[in-house]
């Protein structure tokens, strides 16, 4: 995992407010990755991108905004 921040859970979504984003991983999740999305810990990118991708995905299921650059 690649954070942005130092501790992403003292960040707030820029878009609602809401406190400590979840991270969203990129590559081949493995079978951990891939508990962990279930659960809600983290959000899996995908394995293929380009551009600007983000890097955390606010918790609010009413928001979900995504923001951040893993670059």
């Amino acid at each position: 995992m690649n954070p942005l921040f130092d501790n992403p859970d003292t960040e707030v979504c820029p878009a609602c407010g809401s406190a400590g984003p979840l991270e969203i991983v990129y590559g081949f999740p493995s079978l951990e990755m891939m508990e962990a999305s279930q659960v809600g810990q983290i959000v899996l990118g995908g394995c293929e991108h380009s551009g600007t991708v983000p890097a955390y995905r606010c918790r609010d299921p009413k928001c979900q905004h995504s923001w951040g650059d893993v670059s």
